[in-house]
């Protein structure tokens, strides 16, 4: 191939520029020695650049890509995933970059680079990431845009060029995203987006809970249809721990076989109708107000009334809810359940032998458990810090500390309600939550972590106890952030702790804001698609083939009636040289008569060359032009003579064809 489809170099710059953009934004995900390789393959090929290094051999670059391979082999334990192709994707992207010379070298990073920055949605659909993508598009298209320019174009006009190229293209972007139907989202594929995950996990120990209050991440965020439930009623229910070893209570991984049980909810008005908005878990489990009472699509509900997914929550996904927060479990466990949720370790011998004879003293289930709220009230602390158990926790806990945090309280009352013979497990959750005055939702953040208990009872089934409202009935009506606020402990994890967080803090306010603003790009950017056909209805009334045809239409012929309304401004200001014009009708005069017009590109002194080759009668005077021409563009001095003596030499050759 010619030295001419070489790649110049501010092309290769924009090259390097561009890869370097695509590639920042997957630097969370990535093993280290991805970006590591790739940032030696640029060193090399600007070694080579510079002449001191040559181009790999063949061989190098096949064992370079045969080490790649199994490096994300070794690092994902396969290419069957998201994030297994994707880094095996750019790790081809950026040994491509070694290879870099020509034109069509650089066509292929270029076109890779779009996919790859198309990539990085996949593991973050933020405001934020969406911005940086923009620019990275914008990069890799003054990449592009260099490849065809000179030598000698200056590194700031491919930036310049694509500039004004992403504005011309943002309405009809615009437009099209907001017409055209979509297809079900690439990033609800399975995929692991890598990096430990604050929030409830499928073992509990009584300090766990504890250490979610240290975190102000969000857990979730909730948009009710109507008015919402009052503070006290916002128990939200994410999982239960029905076995128990003596220190720590499981999740019971039978409960998997997604029974769907929900005729087992005789609810009372009202009920709440709801979207709730999940940030990522790594699990599977969905939090829904207590209790819930329809299935929506794409979650199964358990044989404990908890919300599971098949595949793990990896990205902030979308749910509509509806829930009841008076109701009656009607469902009773079978055989092996029941078992389950009365077994307990030979553990604990004080508190057994308490729970008999305080069940003895009250007779009947429902007075054993207003004794035990009881003795929780009078007797108990709520603290962030309990300190550690040790041997028998619970009777330590009991009858000694009697300090502790909601897991403390639940788990002990499960244990003496299960010494009796009663029924019970542990529920998991959030209780109360933060109201965000800018968008009218409620945010429930980790710290709002919670743990209370059900009891089964003869004629009422499955009830919720909380003792935690016992000892510290402020915990149910008033938010986390006020009542933890003077704890040591409270936020320890979260840089500027209680600065964002509260009521009373400027950082706090602001933070509210962004928070309303990234909710508000999640439902109307990110999740449009639940609302697009709603959307359309009250835009264009009753959605037809003719009216999406017309929709989309008017606005293209508005764009390019602007573009060429511009061309036209442009033409009009900017008149086309005398010289050039005369110099484009000889030669379209010599492409009617002889075939010999002139090509894009190429320069004056060339085409008269190459017509006086075929025309020598023309030889003498299309050298003249030549001539006149070079001289009246490039010399210091008699340009305007030059000028009028090329015209005159066109004419002349206008009359010699």
């Amino acid at each position: 191939m010619s030295d001419q489809f070489r790649l110049s170099r501010p092309a290769l710059m924009w090259q390097f520029i561009a890869i370097i953009a695509v590639l920042l934004p997957h630097l969370t995900h990535l093993p280290l020695w991805v970006p590591a390789a790739i940032a030696g393959t640029i060193g090399w090929r600007l070694m080579v650049h510079t002449g001191r290094w040559s181009f790999p051999h063949w061989s190098v670059l096949a064992l370079f890509s045969f080490l790649a391979c199994g490096g994300v082999f070794l690092s994902y334990g396969g290419v069957g995933g998201v994030n297994g192709m994707v880094a095996l994707l750019i790790a081809g992207f950026g040994l491509k970059s070694l290879e870099i010379y020509r034109q069509r070298d650089a066509l292929l990073v270029v076109y890779v680079a779009y996919i790859v920055a198309g990539s990085a949605l996949l593991f973050d659909q933020s405001i934020w990431m969406a911005a940086y993508v923009l620019v990275a598009v914008q990069l890799t298209t003054a990449a592009l845009l260099a490849i065809y320019q000179t030598h000698n174009v200056d590194m700031g006009r491919p930036f310049r060029s694509s500039a004004v190229m992403m504005m011309q293209s943002l309405p009809l972007m615009l437009v099209l995203f907001i017409l055209i139907p979509r297809m079900g989202p690439i990033w609800s594929l399975k995929m692991d987006v890598g990096g430990a995950k604050t929030g409830l996990s499928e073992v509990m120990s009584p300090g766990d809970i504890t250490n979610l209050t240290r975190s102000s991440d969000v857990a979730f965020r909730v948009e009710f249809k109507d008015e919402p439930p009052p503070q006290n009623a916002l128990y939200w229910r994410a999982m239960t721990y029905p076995d128990f070893d003596g220190v720590r209570w499981y999740r019971d991984k039978r409960q998997d076989e997604l029974q769907q049980v929900t005729e087992s909810v005789q609810m009372k008005e009202p009920t709440y109708r709801y979207s709730l908005m999940l940030e990522p878990t790594g699990r599977n489990y969905v939090p829904a107000l207590d209790m819930p009472v329809s299935l929506p699509d794409g979650l199964a509900l358990n044989s404990d009334m908890t919300f599971l997914r098949d595949n793990p929550i990896n990205t902030r996904e979308q749910f509509d809810l509806h829930s009841a927060a008076q109701y009656r479990l009607a469902v009773k466990s079978n055989a092996l359940n029941y078992r389950r949720e009365l077994s307990l370790p030979l553990t604990n011998p004080r508190s057994r032998e308490t729970a008999r004879e305080w069940y003895t003293r009250a007779g009947s289930p429902e007075s054993y458990i207003r004794m035990l709220m009881a003795f929780y009230h009078l007797n108990f602390t709520y603290t962030l810090n309990p300190g550690k158990l040790q041997g028998n926790q619970i009777d330590q806990f009991l009858f000694s500390s009697q300090k502790g945090f909601c897991g403390h309280f639940a788990g002990s009352m499960v244990f003496m309600l299960r010494s009796v013979g009663i029924p019970a497990r542990v529920v998991a959750g959030y209780q109360g939550g933060e109201w965000n005055p800018y968008e009218k939702y409620l945010l429930v953040r980790q710290y709002d972590a919670h743990a209370w208990v059900e009891a089964w009872l003869p004629r009422k089934g499955w009830v919720r106890f909380d003792p935690t409202a016992a000892v510290a009935p402020e915990r149910i009506v008033r938010p986390a952030e006020e009542l933890f606020s003077e704890q040591e402990s409270f936020l320890e994890d979260t840089p500027l702790g209680s600065l964002l967080v509260g009521r009373n803090s400027v950082l706090a306010d602001l933070w509210l804001k962004w928070d309303a603003l990234s909710y508000g790009w999640q439902q109307w950017v990110v999740n449009y698609h639940r609302y697009q056909n709603d959307f359309l209805t009250r835009l264009l009334g009753e959605i037809t083939p003719l009216r999406l045809a017309l929709a989309l239409l008017i606005p293209f012929v508005l764009v390019m009636t602007l573009v060429a309304l511009r061309v036209f401004w442009h033409s009009w200001n900017n008149p086309k040289d005398p010289h050039d014009l005369a110099l484009e009708k000889l030669s379209q005069r010599l492409e009617r008569k002889a075939g010999l017009g002139r090509s894009p590109g190429e320069t004056v002194k060339r085409y008269c060359d190459r017509v006086a080759d075929v025309r020598p009668d023309l030889a003498e005077v299309l050298s003249q032009i030549a001539g006149r021409y070079e001289q009246m563009r490039y010399a210091e001095t008699d340009q305007l003579d030059a000028g009028k003596e090329l015209l005159a030499w066109v004419r002349r050759c206008h009359s010699k064809i």
